[in-house]
């Protein structure tokens, strides 16, 4: 993946790879030793989508870092992954 600022990141939207709207970038948590993005924190497009992910006190779905597959216009991230995390949590 290339390099991108992280202030560009704000407010942008997330898809997943099957073309789903999930919602748009709220916040992020980063790895303080390393640096790295570990999650991304998406205020949902729907009250459906937040029940279908793994959510914060405050209703926003937090999505590892590593389900996203492609930033450019958008964020894309894998639906797999997104199930795979939801399984994991239950």
């Amino acid at each position: 993946m290339a390099k991108v600022f992280a202030s560009s990141l704000r407010d942008m939207r997330i898809l997943t790879d099957k073309g789903l709207r999930v919602g748009r970038i709220f916040d992020m948590t980063v790895d303080e030793n390393n640096g790295k993005i570990e999650t991304i924190v998406v205020k949902p497009e729907s009250r459906e989508i937040a029940q279908s992910l793994n959510t914060d006190e405050d209703g926003n779905a937090v999505i590892p870092f590593s389900s996203v597959v492609a930033v450019r216009d958008y964020i894309v991230v894998s639906e797999k992954s997104l199930a795979i995390q939801r399984m994991k949590s239950r």
